[in-house]
């Protein structure tokens, strides 16, 4: 078997808000290469059934390649990572089974067997953060359509509408009952959006598999933006104390003002307030997902010294707030860490350590320390300002630092 065999395209179904799936959430999006799809055919909605998706063209394509020892285009996201001794997401998902090959046909085909699904319920959104989209945010689409012929942006909202794609999966009973049919040996759910926790209906799906006694064998995982009234979504969390484990990643990028631009609509001090009604009310595990891009990686350890200082974290893993996970933001390119050049991410890096915990600094060390400039800085500048104008913001008076550091002042 091929070193890069990856578990993901046997038990894994990662449905994006539209309802089109890719293999992973991680791989590359060029083309819609990772997308389930057939041959000359649009992608697979997920509204059509799992089999479907499971067994199309492309994901056949991909178990095939990976048992004949070939990387997948849609995998070179974590080629590329391994390459320079970054811990992609095959690395950190679950060791493959050494029966690949007797569970898989010729062909590809399998027999969906799903023990690790993630869903991201739509596109309904509270927030508008700077590297997401319209397709990903319903608050997104104004700032859309004043910006899409202006600069290149990581969306085709309108395009994807007349091809006719719908997110009211979300809303259809049958998407979750025909997900519970092709559930096997449940392991993890994974529940993200747009803002899942503004998504009433999935809750629908909780329910079905408390029914069926599958919860209390399955960790739930959701991330969150922690910014809405915390009341009115208490009814979810009071079921998710069925399930065997349940952890919650409160998505939170940077502090104050900084935070509240990177995440556009959101209130810092409403985040915090938040996560410490999660914590004090619930016994779930909870941790941070910080999403590291060009914006916050000059910032990069005050999120964890205000966390520290609010009684939420501790570098040793003994806070409430069990982690700070990563998150590297791929795409849109122009938002990407590797922006900067060489020389200032290596010094900004070299005065982190010590300043976080061990496994995320080196994680941030190993993906960008070395890594080539993607000569994209121009496209960041511009992308930007164009922004910025709209939203009456101001990337030089809430991140001097960076703009010094990005226009050379």
């Amino acid at each position: 078997m091929s070193k890069f065999i990856c578990s993901l395209p046997w038990n894994h179904i990662s449905v994006n808000p539209h309802g089109w799936s890719s293999v992973c959430c991680e791989a590359n999006w060029d083309s819609e290469q990772s997308l389930a799809r057939n041959k000359g055919d649009d992608p697979v909605h997920i509204s059509k059934g799992i089999d479907k998706v499971i067994n199309s063209d492309t994901f056949k394509s991909i178990r095939k390649e990976m048992l004949s020892g070939e990387v997948p285009d849609a995998c070179m996201s974590c080629y590329n990572i391994e390459k320079v001794g970054g811990h992609s997401k095959r690395l950190r998902s679950e060791i493959p089974p050494s029966n690949l090959l007797n569970i898989t046909n010729e062909d590809g085909h399998i027999t969906p067997a799903l023990s690790n699904i993630e869903l991201r319920l739509g596109n309904f959104c509270n927030l508008k953060c700077r590297s997401c989209n319209a397709e990903s945010s319903t608050s997104w689409i104004n700032d859309y359509n004043k910006l899409k012929d202006k600069i290149n942006l990581p969306s085709s909202y309108d395009h994807l509408l007349s091809r006719g794609v719908s997110y009211d999966w979300v809303e259809d009973p049958d998407v979750y009952l025909d997900l519970l049919k092709n559930i096997y040996n449940p392991e993890v759910l994974h529940i993200s959006g747009g803002e899942p926790f503004l998504v009433d209906k999935h809750s629908y799906l909780l329910d079905l598999l408390i029914e069926k006694d599958l919860a209390k064998d399955m960790t739930v995982a959701y991330v969150t933006n922690a910014s809405y009234n915390f009341e009115k979504i208490t009814p979810i969390l009071d079921k998710l104390n069925k399930f065997k484990q349940v952890v919650i990643n409160f998505s939170l990028d940077d502090i104050n003002e900084r935070n509240n631009y990177i995440r556009k609509l959101s209130k810092f001090e409403t985040v915090i307030k938040n996560i410490k009604k999660f914590t004090s009310k619930y016994k779930f595990i909870f941790d941070v997902t910080q999403t590291i891009h060009i914006f916050n990686f000059l910032y990069l350890e005050e999120l964890h010294i205000l966390l520290e200082k609010e009684g939420l974290y501790n570098k040793d893993n003994t806070g409430v707030i069990r982690n700070i996970n990563d998150n590297f933001v791929v795409f849109p390119d122009y938002h990407n860490v590797n922006i900067l050049p060489k020389d200032i991410r290596r010094e900004k890096i070299d005065s982190l350590e010590g300043k976080l915990n061990s496994n995320f600094f080196d994680r941030v060390k190993k993906t960008f320390y070395n890594s080539p400039d993607n000569n994209l800085l121009e496209e960041f500048i511009k992308t930007t300002n164009e922004v910025d104008k709209v939203r009456n913001e101001s990337i030089r008076d809430i991140f001097p630092k960076l703009y010094k550091a990005v226009v050379n002042e």
